[in-house]
């Protein structure tokens, strides 16, 4: 007979709450950065908006990584 498991709740919220964190961060500082390093450049404006593109994909790179080891280290279940 198989046993039901439920949900460890704080583990749940703990990395929930840890991954807007520093997915919040992280988005942010890349999306600063790309703009910052294609205005000091004196790129045009078409290259400024692709480099702050690019630097929100590397955040959310980087939160979707940080969430997978917080997933690995407190499991929800």
């Amino acid at each position: 007979m198989a046993t039901a498991s439920t949900s460890n709740w704080t583990n749940l919220v703990n990395v929930f709450g840890a991954t807007m964190i520093v997915g919040t961060e992280a988005v942010g500082a890349g999306g600063a950065t790309g703009w910052a390093i294609a205005s000091l450049l004196k790129m045009g404006d078409q290259v400024v908006i692709g480099a702050t593109v690019v630097g929100v994909i590397a955040g959310l790179v980087a939160t979707v990584a940080f969430f997978r080891s917080a997933y690995r280290v407190e499991p929800f279940r």
